[in-house]
């Protein structure tokens, strides 16, 4: 290892310090580009749809303070969704549900990202008056 350093010229360790430093920045200051943030003020929605139809929408700033349980239900069963300070989750999805990918899914709190329970038809996610989101598609 040694002799390999002393070959390496000055701009190459300089590539490979700025390399290096790189890659440390990206994993203690992570970036992601597909989650769209709204400015100070921006009035932010709650919305639930059950099938095809807008089943609840509400403002998110009533949520902070007790955490509200809103129990939706599906063709396989009832499934319970958790709003606190600004976030959502799908707390709990029917037991016919297997994968339960819905739950695994988290907490989200910005417009963008999606909580979707395809076996019991139920979609969940944050809309804002203004976002920094064009579009979102994966």
């Amino acid at each position: 290892m040694k002799d390999l350093w002393h070959y390496l010229t000055r701009n190459d360790k300089i590539l490979i310090l700025f390399l290096l430093v790189l890659s440390l920045s990206g994993i203690l200051f992570p970036f992601n580009p597909f989650q769209g943030k709204t400015g100070e003020g921006t009035e932010m929605f709650l919305v639930i749809q059950k099938g095809n139809q807008e089943e609840i929408r509400f403002g998110l700033e009533s949520t902070y303070g007790e955490p509200l349980y809103i129990e939706v239900e599906g063709p396989i069963g009832i499934s319970i969704i958790e709003a606190s300070n600004g976030k959502v989750r799908m707390k709990e999805a029917p037991p016919d549900d297997l994968e339960k990918t819905c739950v695994k899914t988290g907490w989200i709190e910005n417009p963008g990202p999606m909580i979707i329970c395809i076996p019991n038809q139920i979609s969940i996610w944050i809309e804002a008056e203004e976002t920094g989101l064009d579009g979102v598609s994966w």
